[in-house]
């Protein structure tokens, strides 16, 4: 029974691990034949862009499409649509692209850019095209990665010697393209992309300088690199037969000329690209009017005239989409910045908010000190008032001792003089040595500081002995910075403990606790 259970459940395990084996290759083999039809698409744009599109679009219809993949292959689908001449349904991919964003590489953007200006400039919408590239030209200035760079810089060159050559400024972008050939000659895997584009452009010039023998080298050689890659690049492949069929045209050679715009007619019909067949028989119809060919003629202008108006509804639908694009990106970026610009001001009104509110509670605080400070100071000034008034108060109880008016007089000078010297502060003044020193005794002494100033004698030397160093405290700044220690030994106590004591029993606070009371008032008056 036992036996029989185990067989159970190892036959149950090891279906488990085949399924999740089978799903897992499933999933494998499909990522793989996404990554090969990814690939077919690049390799077909070129050359057969409806069947690049047909793969594009089933590859999207997939549920398993990462977001990732989704920027990828829409990008792939903007670039066979404008190779089709369908420019508006490529604008429409392009700027989704902005959706994608943070799923596309620093590479990946800078093309998009590119291709943008290159469409914008097919439909003469050149002021647009010129903005972003002024844009993309800042953009990649702070591009690191040599390589990259060198990429990006092509690609701009490309596109600035496209508008100088359509302005007539030949010779200024002839020489832009030549700085760059350098460049051009390297084996850079990013600039090989770009190598079939710089020397079409280059043709194009040297076919516009009437440089006939350099227009050929390089259109010979455009038309043989266009069969040597993966899949053929048919769009290249007609760019370079119309430049050579405009060759033949300037020798006067309009047979030769109209057999390479026939071959080159046959091969944009692969791209199905109306514009460039358009293009093409606007050129067999110079050069059969050049032959005067009046038959011929009149068949290709017929066939001219049908594309020429299917072309003019394309390209006012493109520049229609061009333009809705351009302003809706505009107005989001517009939206950002005023959002951004929002949230600045409301930051900072919150920080305005924040110091206004530490602002009032440090005045707050200072105006409490400031009047923490004003009681002190007035305690302090009754406390010397008294101290010096007291003797002019005399006790209504009767005198235990009779002391002669004219002796009382007398001890009551020689104790203000005392007052006004600075004998209190030695710390071997006491009862006896004063009473020694004011001609009297220790009796009569203690007698009339009891009677006349309401406290014993050590009493009244301690408050002679605080109410100097407040002064010192005041009107020196220099007394400030001293140790309490250096205090007590300068105003006469033997010890930093009995002066603090003394001290906080005068004036009410500890020595310390006044010394930053004088220093919070003397910063409010900097302050003021």
């Amino acid at each position: 029974m036992v036996e029989k259970y185990q067989s159970i459940v190892s036959k149950y395990f090891c279906f488990v691990l085949l399924f999740v084996l089978f799903q897992t290759n499933s999933k494998a083999q499909s990522l793989l034949n996404q990554n090969y039809l990814s690939n077919d698409i690049e390799k077909l744009i070129h050359s057969n862009p409806e069947q690049a599109l047909k793969i594009a679009q089933h590859l999207l219809s997939k549920t398993n499409v990462t977001n990732d993949e989704k920027a990828k292959i829409n990008f792939f689908i903007a670039k066979a649509y404008k190779i089709k001449g369908d420019y508006s349904s490529a604008l429409n991919f392009l700027y989704e692209e902005k959706n994608y964003s943070d799923y596309l590489s620093k590479k990946e953007k800078i093309i998009i850019e590119i291709e943008k200006i290159a469409i914008l400039r097919e439909l003469s919408l050149d002021q647009q095209a010129k903005k972003i590239l002024g844009e993309l030209k800042s953009t990649i200035s702070i591009v690191t990665d040599k390589e990259l760079l060198n990429y990006f810089q092509i690609e701009v060159t490309i596109e600035e010697s496209q508008f100088l050559l359509k302005d007539d400024h030949i010779d200024k972008g002839l020489d832009l393209l030549l700085r760059k050939k350098d460049l051009i000659s390297t084996k850079n895997k990013n600039i090989q992309e770009v190598r079939l584009d710089y020397n079409l452009v280059l043709a194009h010039y040297y076919l516009e300088k009437k440089d006939l023998v350099k227009a050929k080298e390089i259109f010979d050689t455009l038309i043989t690199d266009s069969y040597n890659q993966n899949e053929s690049n048919i769009f290249v492949l007609v760019q370079s037969q119309i430049g050579l069929a405009g060759i033949c045209f300037i020798k006067k050679e309009h047979s030769n000329a109209i057999k390479l715009l026939e071959e080159a007619l046959l091969n944009s019909q692969k791209l199905t690209n109306l514009f460039l067949e358009e293009k093409i028989m606007r050129l067999q119809n110079v050069n059969f009017l050049a032959l005067n060919d009046t038959r011929n003629y009149k068949i290709s202008n017929a066939n001219f005239s049908k594309i020429h108006f299917q072309t003019e509804e394309y390209d006012q639908e493109a520049i229609n989409t061009a333009f809705n694009l351009i302003s809706n990106e505009y107005n989001q970026k517009y939206l950002d910045k005023k959002n951004y610009f929002l949230n600045i001001v409301y930051i900072i009104l919150g920080l305005f908010l924040i110091v206004i509110v530490i602002c009032s509670a440090y005045v707050l605080v200072i105006i409490q000190r400031k009047k923490n400070l004003n009681e002190i100071i007035n305690y302090i000034n009754i406390t010397r008032s008294n101290l010096f008034n007291n003797f002019l108060e005399k006790k209504l109880e009767p005198k235990k001792n009779i002391i002669l008016k004219e002796t009382e007089d007398t001890i009551l000078n020689k104790l203000k003089k005392f007052e006004n010297s600075k004998r209190f502060i030695n710390k071997d003044i006491s009862l006896a040595v004063l009473a020694g020193q004011l001609d009297s005794n220790t009796k009569y002494l203690s007698e009339i500081i009891n009677s006349h100033y309401q406290v014993n004698f050590n009493t009244y030397i301690n408050k002679l002995r605080i109410n100097y160093i407040i002064e010192k405290l005041k009107n020196d700044p220099n007394f400030i910075n001293y140790k309490i220690s250096y205090l007590a030994e300068n105003c006469g106590f033997s010890s930093h403990s009995s002066f603090a004591t003394v001290f906080k029993s005068i004036t009410g606070i500890s020595p310390v606790k006044f010394i930053e009371l004088l220093n919070n008032e003397k910063e409010n008056t900097l302050l003021k």
